[in-house]
């Protein structure tokens, strides 16, 4: 049995999922794989509940609980407590684990922060393997970004697609020489589920707030409703696909005003009501063409547009949230992939799947 220090950057919803799966996929992972994760420690914004040995599974669920009820990820409790007062920097809190004598550790970010390069950069140079479901890095400037593309001890399915195989699938092709032409699909779980929601009459305000509710969208809405996170899946896969994008290669259709950037989450959910009568007016101009409104991205030569898009309403892709590969070998006819993405636990598997394939490769 190979046993695998875990540190886990983010206990949101994904990262709560995360911890969950671990604890009641230790059997299956033991038997299939002789992999046992040992996480070491779960960080969140304000707090740090770290044990070098492992936290246990009483502790784990502990953290989820204590998270749900809106307390720290470090509850009074056990031996989680050696972390106290300020919580370490991410810096310091990936260097206990050289200073604890750790080896072949996966460091995780499952959070929605900006700014985690240099995480990924120590964890990269203390020889750790890297799963990330964070797409900020892999999506920023390509100077920097380019050092993730392609590295053997880095992983970022749950990037894209969140459950679905699309990196895996995507990188397969890659990997046999078929190059990649176009790349066209409805990127965002979240869209496609707002706009199911404005098929059937319900007000743009609404869809959203239920959305936000079920977990489907990042916690500030606006990086779904601005396409910002379509982006960011649009460059990671162009980047793999050998064209080096940055955000000005594509053009995107926001679907809030610029005048509601500002506002604070709360506020923005409480003023999408103004919204509502627009987005009506444009469903129905739709529905009286036989189509529907869905959220499409395309990407061809490196160049690429997100937004709004007529579909037939009786064509698959309609009802489908799907990614599609146009290549060397699928010219005539598209490679496309389909079916449930969104959601706080499709994205946790991802993840979790990631680091047993970077322990199954021997990558560390």
């Amino acid at each position: 049995m190979k046993r695998v220090p875990v540190i886990v950057f983010g206990v949101g919803g994904v990262g709560q999922a995360l911890l969950r799966q671990i604890v009641n996929g230790r059997l299956a992972t033991a038997v299939r794989n002789q992999i046992q994760f040992d996480v070491v420690a779960a960080a969140d914004r304000k707090s740090l509940a770290w044990e070098p040995e492992g936290l246990s599974d009483a502790q784990l669920l502990g953290i989820i609980e204590a998270k749900q009820m809106g307390l720290p990820a470090n509850p009074e409790s056990g031996r989680q407590t050696r972390i106290s007062g300020e919580r370490p920097s991410n810096r310091d809190i990936l260097d206990f684990a050289p200073a604890a004598e750790l080896e072949n550790v996966i460091v995780v970010d499952v959070t929605a922060q900006a700014g985690m390069e240099p995480i990924i950069d120590r964890a990269l140079q203390l020889g750790y393997g890297v799963v990330l479901a964070n797409k900020k890095a892999l999506a920023g400037p390509w100077e920097t970004a380019q050092n993730y593309f392609n590295h053997p001890r880095i992983r970022h399915e749950s990037t894209v697609g969140g459950g679905q195989p699309v990196i895996a699938t995507l990188r397969t092709l890659l990997d046999t020489n078929d190059p990649i032409y176009r790349i066209e699909g409805q990127l965002s779980g979240t869209l496609g589920f707002i706009c199911g929601q404005l098929d059937q009459g319900v007000s743009f305000s609404q869809a959203v707030a239920q959305a936000k509710t079920n977990g489907f969208t990042e916690p500030d809405p606006r990086e779904d409703l601005g396409g910002q996170d379509v982006i960011r899946k649009v460059m990671i896969l162009g980047r793999m696909a050998g064209w080096p994008l940055e955000a000005a290669d594509i053009v995107v259709e926001s679907l809030y005003p610029a005048a509601m950037a500002a506002l604070s989450v709360a506020e923005f959910m409480r003023e999408t009501a103004v919204l509502d009568e627009p987005m009506r007016q444009r469903v129905e101009a739709a529905a009286a063409e036989g189509d529907v409104l869905r959220y499409v991205a395309e990407l061809e030569a490196g160049r690429g547009t997100v937004g709004l898009k007529a579909i037939p309403a009786n064509s698959p892709l309609a009802n489908l949230k799907y990614i599609s590969f146009r290549s060397g070998r699928y010219h005539d006819e598209p490679l496309l992939i389909g079916g449930k993405g969104a959601g706080v636990e499709m994205t946790a598997a991802g993840v979790l799947g990631d680091m047993i394939d970077l322990v199954r490769e021997g990558q560390f």
